[in-house]
């Protein structure tokens, strides 16, 4: 009979996260790492805002593919014209404006991502609520319809940290994610990102750790480790939260009351 015997690890939750590697410390547990962010946008007594950045996209490229298809679209159109100038009727006309109209519609699509779709989709923690705050932005592919932001907020407490590794060819590398369960149970209700490192984990485990610390009502540092935005985030438009939930998730609940 062995002396030792080792069990491999195994998640908590259920179901588990997709290609799962840890399970953060509870929320409400000591935190078994030093805090740290990797960035901060607002720190206070009563919120804590962290951005999301997008990397999926490489921004000066939607740009350049934006201006190449409004090339595309001016040829076919005219291409049509020419082609129609030796043949009765309108066929060819009618084609090369169709044609025209999806790569104009596919230019405005990359402009809009471009320079309006906001590349910091930000978490605000409040601790005097308890409560989590998710921006998100709904990207479709018209872009003559509003692109919806949407809010989506959670008790702090139903939060769980899941350490995941992605393989994907343009995503890859460490992810850590809230995972929100059904109160009192480990029953998965939806899971959302926090932050990504590509080789990573251990800042993955400080910035749980942070968030942790901060909701426990603990000090934490101000100063992130990367104080600056990084420079292919921009231009950049500001991010909007809808009046109610920006009112909400900034103040204190005896706050929010005296302003209805």
């Amino acid at each position: 009979m062995p002396l030792f015997s080792f069990e491999e690890p195994k998640p908590k939750l259920n179901p588990p996260i997709k290609n799962w590697r840890e399970d953060m410390p509870e929320s409400h547990e000591p935190q078994l790492v030093p805090p740290q962010l990797h960035w901060l946008t607002t720190l206070n007594d009563t919120f804590l805002e962290i951005p999301r950045y997008s990397t999926e996209v490489a921004w000066g490229g939607v740009l350049a593919w934006a201006i190449l298809v409004f090339i595309l679209g001016i040829g076919i159109g005219i291409s049509g014209f020419v082609i129609q100038a030796g043949h009765d009727g309108y066929g060819m006309i009618v084609i090369g404006l169709f044609g025209a109209f999806i790569f104009f519609a596919m230019m405005s699509s990359g402009l809009k991502m471009y320079f309006v779709q906001p590349r910091d989709q930000p978490l605000r923690l409040n601790r005097k609520r308890q409560k989590i705050y998710i921006y998100e932005f709904k990207r479709t592919f018209f872009p003559w319809l509003k692109w919806p932001v949407t809010i989506r907020s959670y008790n702090w407490a139903d939060v769980h940290g899941e350490i995941r590794y992605s393989s994907a060819r343009y995503d890859s590398g460490y992810q850590l994610f809230g995972s929100v369960c059904e109160p009192g149970t480990n029953k998965v209700v939806t899971r959302f990102l926090i932050a990504k490192e590509r080789s990573s984990r251990e800042q993955l485990c400080q910035i749980w750790s942070y968030l942790c610390v901060y909701m426990q009502h603990d000090k934490v540092v101000a100063e992130p480790d990367s104080p600056g935005r990084p420079d292919d985030w921009r231009p950049r438009k500001a991010d909007q939260w809808p009046a109610e939930m920006e009112l909400e998730s900034t103040t204190a609940p005896e706050h929010a009351v005296t302003q209805k």
